[in-house]
């Protein structure tokens, strides 16, 4: 779809280190990765208008949130492609949360279909990979916490699970 993005790796504490690697982005980069955290941060702070329902898969995972806010319905609009978007490139985030770079590490085994409702989207992730569909499932668990606790859930990292293989060091 578009250029690929390559990130480099990071030291393992990468917390208070997110706003400089933005000024590395270069200025649309940069924009957009500054749009894409203003969104999030939105959706956390109303998240208790959101419905998540997740189910997970032998592949991988489907979900369905939805809310009756019209902000957030535009939010998630505007967040979900926004993030499949990021996965397809590989222009990661949260490089300090262990199952978010594993996510973008393992990025070219996940297949992802959005599909935007009038209250809300409708998500499809899955990998041919079954190492991948227990991350893919493991993902799709902690969006679902951060619909349900917001800002909370956000400041802690995110495990992977306990059967997945890592592929970062």
């Amino acid at each position: 779809m578009s250029e690929s993005i390559h990130n480099p790796t990071f030291p393992e504490d990468r917390r208070g280190g997110g706003r400089g690697r933005g000024m590395a982005l270069g200025g649309t980069k940069q924009a957009r990765h500054r749009h894409d955290q203003d969104v999030f941060h939105r959706l956390l702070a109303l998240h208790a208008d959101i419905r998540r329902e997740l189910h997970l898969t032998e592949s991988g995972i489907r979900s369905l949130t939805t809310s009756e806010n019209p902000e957030v319905v535009s939010l998630l609009h505007d967040h979900v492609p926004s993030m499949h978007q990021r996965l397809q490139e590989n222009f990661g985030l949260r490089f300090w949360d262990p199952a978010f770079a594993e996510l973008f590490a393992q990025h070219d085994k996940v297949q992802m279909e959005v599909t935007l409702l009038p209250n809300g989207v409708l998500v499809e992730e899955r990998s041919d990979d079954p190492n991948v569909a227990r991350l893919i499932q493991g993902h799709g668990q902690i969006v679902s916490l951060f619909s349900a606790r917001g800002f909370a859930q956000a400041q802690e990292a995110s495990p992977l699970p306990e059967d997945y293989r890592p592929v970062l060091v």
